[in-house]
């Protein structure tokens, strides 16, 4: 028995009853089908999950060639971590810096009214007021 391009493996010719047509069909369905499978991905490959999806035609319309459908499974959200706020301290402010006066016993003055002082300059802290020079 030669094989032809175009047709499968059974042969119509030794059919008794008529139905030649139909077996050669249902024949060339069940070897497509069985190809399908076979090249079908392989779980690791898909994540896992394997999807098969099967149409029955019914004659009605041009047909959708598109993607399958997959119904739509909710899942559950993943768990949210609230971490609180971040507490920023400011320091506490530094005291002000004590301003001294410089004060010169001979001649008597501060400075910068007193350029020059031979005996030495005395350390004072400010008044309330400062002086009139």
């Amino acid at each position: 028995m030669s094989l032809r391009p175009g047709t499968c493996v059974l042969d119509p010719s030794r059919d008794v009853h008529g139905g030649a047509k139909m077996r050669k069909v249902l024949g060339c369905s069940l070897l497509v089908l069985l190809g399908l499978l076979l090249a079908s991905p392989i779980p690791s490959e898909a994540g896992g999950h394997v999807f098969f999806s099967f149409t029955v035609p019914l004659g009605v319309g041009p047909g959708y060639w598109g993607p399958p459908y997959y119904p739509y499974y909710p899942y559950a959200a993943p768990p949210v971590a609230v971490q609180p706020a971040p507490v920023y301290e400011q320091p506490a402010p530094a005291p002000p810096a004590v301003a001294y006066w410089y004060y010169c016993q001979n001649p008597p003055g501060y400075y910068p009214y007193i350029q020059q002082c031979p005996a030495g300059w005395l350390q004072v802290v400010p008044p309330a007021t400062p002086p009139r020079p």
